[in-house]
């Protein structure tokens, strides 16, 4: 799937930012909250979800590094 910026939006789940800082503040909140539950919890399907959420999430953010921070 070819990512664009509506895609990153939809996954660090905000409007439309007024700036990159406010788009890195929510990809390192996210980071953090994913990471935690991801440990804490002892359910595999759990474990496994937010491991793809955090590939997500990393995607996301690679793809706005690339193309929005120029």
């Amino acid at each position: 799937m070819e990512m664009n910026l509506y895609d990153v939006y939809r996954i660090l789940d905000i409007h439309q930012p007024s700036n990159a800082e406010e788009v890195i503040a929510r990809y390192r909140e996210l980071k953090e909250k994913y990471n935690q539950i991801k440990e804490t919890t002892k359910d595999l399907k759990t474990q496994m979800l937010y491991q793809r959420k955090l590939i997500e999430l990393d995607d996301a953010y690679l793809y706005f590094l690339r193309h929005h921070m120029q």
